[in-house]
C-alpha cells in the first residue's frame, strides 16, 4: 500500500492541560510497507507534529518489522486525541522541534531549545550546566550522586564512559555509566545514568541504575539476605546545586494543595507503602526485623538551629518539590510511594532526589548480581505550579489501534479484540485488570510494594494451605512470562491496565529476577530465578526460590534453571518501549541459556567439553525428550536472533530441537500419559510451532522446517488419539490443582497449530474440532474450581488463551503438502556430558586396567623366563 493511515489514541485522565507532552511507543508494520524511518511523518486534526521514528526489528526483506515512534503531542485536560502516523507526502516534511548536539573537549552538549545542558565526559558531577535565557541554572557543582555505604563512608559516583545512545529531532539519549570513588576502598557496585532530554523542554529525564556484579555465595543453594555477595549502604541520593537560595513549594498526595516552605530544609519522605498492610512481613532485613517503621509518609521541615519538626503526614504521597519562578528548579520520582523508601529533600541550596534515603534506619542490601534502576525528572525553570512534574508523574495513555496491529501479521496468534470472541474467556482474563481478583488488587494482599517488590505479582495459590493472620508472602517472578500475556492483552483491547501492569512487572523482573552476574558458575551466570518456593514463605530469600527459614533436612536448594527462563515478554517490552534493558535481558537469557549447555565451562572439560544438557532437560537431568526446560531454552534463544540476528542463536536453537524431538519418536516410550511428569511437552510442542512460523516468516522450507513440521504432526496425532482433559486424570498428579485445567488450553494450541501444517482435509478438521474440545473443557473445568482466580491460572489463560479467538477468526490457509523428499533416519538418544563422562571415566579405567594386567603377565612371564 503506498498510502496508509496508523491511528494511536492519546487519553488524558489525570485532568493535566498538555500543550506539549513527549509520547513514545512501538508501532508494528506489514511486511514490504516501508524501509525507512523517514518515510514516516505523523498528524494531529492535519497538523504535522515533529516526530521521529527508529527501526527495532525487521522482515525478511528488510523493510520495517517494529518502527519506536516519538512525537510531541497536544492534549487537553480529560480528553483524547487521534494521531494519524502515514507516509510522507511527496514535497513535504514534517514538523522539526530539533534537538542540537555537539561533543567537545570535556563534555558533549545537548540544546533543546529552552535550555543547553553541558554533561561531562568523565569526573563526579552527572550534570556540570545548564543554561537558558534566564541564565545559568545550576550551581557551581552541578548535580552529583552520593553514596553513603554501610560503615557510613561517603563516596561520588564517577562517571567513566558517556555516549550517545539515540540522537532524533524530538528525543536524544545519553548513557553514562561508571563507578564510586571516596576516602575509604571504591565499594564493589557500578552505576549507569540514562539522560533524556526532549526538544522544546527544559526538563531532563534520568533513570539511575545502580547494579551490583559480585556473585552471591548461595550456601548449600540458599539465596538469603545477608549473604556475603551482597552490598550494604544507608543513602544513594542525587543533589542538584542551584545557582541560588531556593525558595521551596511542595505537595504531597494532592497536587493542588501545594504548600510554601518557610524553612531552609526539609523532606517528603515515604517509609512505608502507607497501605493497610504496610507493616507485611513482606519487608524484612537479613535478621527477619521489619525495614518499615511508619505507615505512609512524613513532611519533616527544620528551621536554623532547630529541631526537625513534622509539618505534614499521610499515607500514599506522589509529591514533587520545585522552587518557582525566573531561574527555578523542581524534581519528582515516578513510582514515589509504590517503591519506597523514598525522600525528596530540600536544602538552602540544593534539591536531593533520594533514592534509597538514610531516613530509612534499616538501610540497604543489594543483593549480588541485584540491580535497581529509578526514574526521576529534573525540571529547569518550572511553571509556577509544577506542572510539569505533575505531568511527568502521570504519563497520557498511549494506544495503538488494535486492527492495525491485527492486519500488521507481526504477532504470531494475534487477532484484536471483539464482540464476537468468546465471552466467557474474555470476562475471565477480564479479572485481572478489575474487580477483586485483579492484580492490582492482589498487591494490597501482602502489600507487594516497595523498591525491591513492586512490579511482582503475588503468588496466591501457593497460599492455599495457609492458615493464620498474617499474610503469606509468596513471589510469583513472570512464570509463564505474564508480561508477554499482559502485552498480547494490551494491544489486543487498548486497556491501559494491561500496559501498566506489564511495564511494572517487565521493570522488576529485569532489576531483581535475574541474577546479573558473571562471578558464579555457568549455569547460574545471568539466569531468571525460579518463583519463591511451592507452600512455603519466601522468609528471607526475598524473589530468589529457596529460603534457609525452610530448609529443614536432606537435600534442598538450587538456583536459576533453564524451566524458569521467559523471555518473550522482555523482547514485546523492547517493542513496546525501545527500553535497551530489555532487548540486553534478552541477550542475557539467551547467552545464559548457551552457557548452561557449554560443557567445556565446567570442570569436567579436562575429560570431556560435550554438552553439559542442562539447556534441555526437564523435570529431571535424565530427560532430554520434548519437555517444558528444552522449549524455554528454545524459545529464548530465537527470541534473542530476533533482537539482534545473531545467527549463532539460531543455530542453538536448531540443535536443542534435534537433540529433543525426532519425526521418529516412540512416543510410547516418554509416558507422556504421565503428568505430574511429563506434562511440560506441550510446552515444547507449542515452541515448535513458534520456529515453525518464524521459518515460512524468514522463508525457509529446508531440512530443519520439515524435521519440525514431521515432528509437530508426529505427536499432534498422538495428543488427538490420546489426550483427555486434565480433570479427567487428576488421581494420577500430586496435586490436583486448578493449574491442571488451565494447561488444557496448551492442549488446544498445539492441535490448533497442526490443524496448519498438512495432514489433509479430514485430518484437519480432527484436529480443529478437537482443539475447539479442548478450550471449552478448560474453561469449563477451570471455573469449577473456587481457586479458579488464582494468579497461575490466569496468568496461563492471558497468555495463550487467545490462540482460539485468532484460530477461530482468521481462516486457515492451504495446508501444506505432506510428502518431501528429506529423510530424517531414526532419533539419536542424546548423551550429556556426565553421563558421557561417567561412560569415558569406565572406559578408561577399563583400559588402565587391562594395561596393568597385560604388564603383570608380561613382567611374569620374563620373571619364569630366568
Amino acid at each position: 500500500m503506498s498510502d496508509f493511515t496508523i491511528p494511536l489514541r492519546i487519553r488524558e485522565t489525570n485532568g493535566l492541560p498538555r500543550e506539549a507532552e513527549a509520547i513514545r511507543t512501538g508501532v508494528p508494520l506489514p511486511m514490504g510497507l516501508v524501509n525507512d524511518p523517514a518515510e514516516l511523518c505523523a498528524s494531529i486534526a492535519g497538523r504535522s507534529l515533529p516526530f521521529q521514528a527508529r527501526p527495532l526489528a525487521f522482515w525478511r526483506d528488510r523493510s520495517i518489522k517494529w518502527v519506536l515512534v516519538d512525537a510531541v503531542v497536544p492534549v487537553a485536560a480529560v480528553s483524547e486525541a487521534a494521531i494519524r502516523i502515514g507516509r510522507v507526502a511527496a514535497g513535504t516534511s514534517a514538523a522539526h522541534a530539533g534537538i542540537r548536539i555537539a561533543r567537545f573537549e570535556t563534555s558533549i552538549q545537548v540544546d533543546t531549545g529552552p535550555a543547553r545542558f553541558d554533561v561531562p565526559l568523565l569526573g563526579s558531577r552527572l550534570l556540570a550546566r545548564v543554561q537558558s535565557d534566564k541564565g545559568s541554572l545550576l550551581g557551581e557543582n552541578g548535580v552529583e550522586c552520593s553514596l553513603v555505604d554501610g560503615a557510613n563512608n561517603r563516596f561520588v559516583a564517577v562517571t567513566e564512559t558517556l555516549d550517545v545512545e539515540e540522537s532524533g529531532e524530538v528525543r536524544a539519549t545519553l548513557l553514562a555509566a561508571g563507578g564510586f570513588a571516596g576516602a575509604a576502598a571504591a565499594p564493589p557496585v557500578r552505576f549507569t545514568a540514562r539522560l533524556v532530554f526532549i526538544a522544546g523542554s527544559a526538563s531532563l529525564q534520568v533513570e539511575f541504575k545502580i547494579w551490583n556484579p559480585q556473585p552471591a555465595l548461595h550456601p548449600g543453594g540458599l539465596w538469603d539476605l545477608g549473604d556475603p555477595g551482597s552490598f550494604h549502604f544507608r543513602d544513594l541520593s542525587i543533589v542538584c546545586h542551584a545557582a541560588k537560595a531556593v525558595d521551596v513549594e511542595w505537595y504531597g498526595e494532592d497536587p493542588a494543595r501545594k504548600q510554601r516552605s518557610s524553612a531552609p530544609s526539609g523532606t517528603v519522605y515515604q517509609d512505608s507503602s502507607g497501605g493497610e498492610r504496610w507493616n507485611s512481613p513482606n519487608h524484612v532485613d537479613r535478621n527477619s526485623r521489619l525495614t518499615v517503621a511508619f505507615r505512609g509518609y512524613r513532611v519533616t521541615e527544620t528551621a536554623d538551629g532547630a529541631a526537625p519538626v513534622v509539618t505534614g503526614s499521610g499515607h500514599r504521597a506522589t509529591p514533587g518539590v520545585f522552587s518557582p519562578g525566573p531561574g527555578g528548579m523542581g524534581v519528582a520520582v515516578r513510582d514515589f510511594w509504590q517503591s519506597f523508601p523514598k525522600a525528596l529533600r530540600w536544602r538552602r541550596e540544593s534539591l536531593h532526589v533520594a533514592l534509597f534515603p538514610e531516613e530509612c534506619a534499616a538501610g540497604f542490601e543489594l543483593q549480588g548480581g541485584e540491580q535497581k534502576r529509578h526514574i526521576f525528572l529534573l525540571d529547569f525553570d518550572p511553571a509556577v505550579d509544577g506542572t510539569r512534574l505533575q505531568a511527568f508523574q502521570h504519563p497520557v495513555e498511549v494506544a495503538v489501534d488494535a486492527g492495525w496491529v491485527e492486519r500488521s501479521g507481526a504477532i504470531s496468534w494475534f487477532t484484536a479484540a471483539s464482540d464476537n470472541d468468546d465471552a466467557t474467556y474474555r470476562d475471565y482474563i477480564n479479572q485481572i485488570v478489575a474487580g477483586s481478583h485483579s492484580f492490582f488488587a492482589k498487591r494490597e494482599l501482602i502489600d507487594e510494594y516497595g523498591w525491591r517488590n513492586f512490579g511482582d505479582l503475588y503468588a496466591d495459590h501457593e497460599a492455599v494451605h495457609h492458615a493464620g493472620p498474617e499474610p503469606f508472602i509468596s513471589h510469583y517472578n513472570n512464570q509463564y512470562d505474564f508480561i508477554y500475556g499482559a502485552f498480547l492483552n494490551y494491544l489486543r483491547t487498548g486497556d491501559a491496565r494491561w500496559r501498566e501492569l506489564m511495564l511494572d512487572s517487565a521493570r522488576h523482573s529485569i532489576d531483581i529476577d535475574i541474577y546479573r552476574t558473571q562471578g558464579d558458575k555457568s549455569a547460574f551466570n545471568g539466569g531468571l530465578f525460579w518463583h519463591t518456593d511451592h507452600y512455603k514463605p519466601a522468609a528471607t530469600s526475598t524473589h530468589r526460590t529457596y529460603s534457609k527459614a525452610n530448609a529443614g533436612g536432606g537435600s534442598y536448594g538450587g538456583g536459576p534453571a533453564n524451566e524458569q527462563d521467559y523471555s518473550s515478554g522482555f523482547l514485546a517490552c523492547y517493542y513496546l518501549t525501545g527500553d535497551p534493558e530489555a532487548a540486553g535481558t534478552v541477550r542475557m537469557l539467551a547467552d545464559w541459556v548457551c552457557a548452561m549447555d557449554d560443557g567445556s565451562q565446567t570442570l569436567f572439560a579436562i575429560v570431556d567439553e560435550a554438552p553439559t544438557g542442562f539447556a534441555s532437560s526437564s523435570r529431571d537431568r535424565h530427560y532430554h525428550g520434548p519437555g517444558r526446560g528444552a522449549g524455554n531454552s528454545i524459545n529464548t534463544l530465537m527470541d534473542a536472533y530476533a533482537v539482534g540476528g545473531n545467527r549463532q542463536y539460531w543455530l542453538k536453537a536448531e540443535e536443542l530441537i534435534r537433540r529433543c524431538i525426532h519425526p521418529a519418536d516412540d512416543i510410547a516410550s516418554l509416558q507422556l500419559d504421565d503428568p505430574e511428569n511429563r506434562w511440560s511437552y506441550l510446552v515444547f510442542l507449542q515452541v515448535l510451532g513458534k520456529y515453525l512460523g518464524q521459518k515460512l516468516e524468514q522463508g525457509e522450507t529446508d531440512y530443519m522446517f520439515w524435521y519440525a513440521r514431521d515432528s509437530l504432526l508426529h505427536f499432534a496425532r498422538w495428543v488427538l488419539a490420546n489426550e483427555v482433559p486434565y480433570k479427567d486424570v487428576l488421581h494420577k498428579v500430586e496435586l490436583p490443582t486448578e493449574t491442571w485445567p488451565a494447561h488444557d488450553i496448551r492442549k488446544c494450541h498445539v492441535l490448533y497449530l497442526a490443524s496448519r501444517y498438512g495432514g489433509g482435509i479430514a485430518e484437519t478438521e480432527s484436529f480443529t474440532s478437537r482443539a475447539e474440545f479442548f478450550f471449552r473443557r478448560c474453561m469449563e473445568d477451570l471455573l469449577s474450581f473456587p481457586t479458579a482466580y488464582f494468579t497461575r491460572p490466569l496468568v496461563i489463560l492471558c497468555v495463550y488463551g487467545g490462540v482460539h479467538d485468532y484460530f477461530s477468526k482468521v481462516a486457515a490457509s492451504a495446508p501444506l503438502p505432506v510428502a518431501h523428499a528429506y529423510s530424517f533416519g531414526e532419533p539419536e538418544r542424546f548423551e550429556p556430558q556426565r553421563a558421557r563422562l561417567g561412560a569415558t571415566l569406565r572406559r578408561k579405567t577399563t583400559l588402565v586396567r587391562d594395561e596393568v594386567a597385560r604388564m603383570l603377565r608380561q613382567k611374569l612371564h620374563a620373571l619364569r623366563k630366568r
